[in-house]
């Protein structure tokens, strides 16, 4: 029976020693912890990205009536969406449940440039449906259904608290890992030397 509490006992975690240990190594869990929070602050701070703003315009395409009374889009806007993305490199979002809506939106660091864009984009698809319309003697034009939207806040924010706040975790993490190790290593070669 003494046996087995011996046994038993050898197998249970003293957590007293262990955080004697971890006590013991403080320093070098400090520096460990400062050396990673240090240079995961260096690294955000070279972290300074161009700010890149985000444009977009709604546009309705136009329809014209056939003659059975029923009024048929001008551009199917899958194939206009690949022709404008080819043509002026802008992404182009369908709404769903809709085959009349387009959105233009365009990503970029000059808040001109985009406006500039959108309006040729818009410029473009207003001609190619316009001529498209002559033969028609009643149809709906395409036309914007809202104004030119540009964020003013730009979509690439970094996350710098957040970083810092994971390499300091990360650090702490490692650097009790490390504590562990070098204990692990000592008990090895005092084992070695007996």
């Amino acid at each position: 029976m003494q046996q087995n509490r011996e046994y038993i006992s050898e197998d249970e975690i003293d957590l007293r020693k262990l955080f004697k240990t971890l006590w013991s190594y403080k320093k070098i869990i400090i520096l460990f912890t400062s050396l990673v929070v240090m240079l995961s602050v260096a690294y955000v701070m070279t972290l300074n990205p161009k700010p890149i703003y985000k444009g977009s315009l709604l546009v309705e395409i136009g329809e014209y009536k056939t003659t059975e009374n029923t009024f048929i889009n001008v551009d199917n806007t899958n194939n206009l969406k690949v022709i404008l993305e080819d043509k002026f490199n802008v992404n182009i979002s369908t709404p769903k449940r809709t085959n009349s809506l387009l959105e233009i939106i365009v990503s970029n660091t000059n808040k001109s440039k985009i406006e500039e864009v959108i309006n040729q984009t818009y410029n473009f698809v207003i001609e190619r449906h316009t001529e498209k319309l002559k033969t028609y003697e009643k149809y709906i034009p395409t036309k914007k259904v809202s104004e030119i939207n540009i964020s003013d806040e730009p979509i690439n924010k970094s996350k710098k608290k957040l970083i810092v706040t994971v390499a300091f975790v990360t650090g702490f993490i490692l650097s009790i890992f490390l504590v562990f190790f070098i204990e692990f290593i000592k008990s090895i070669k005092k084992e070695d030397n007996v």
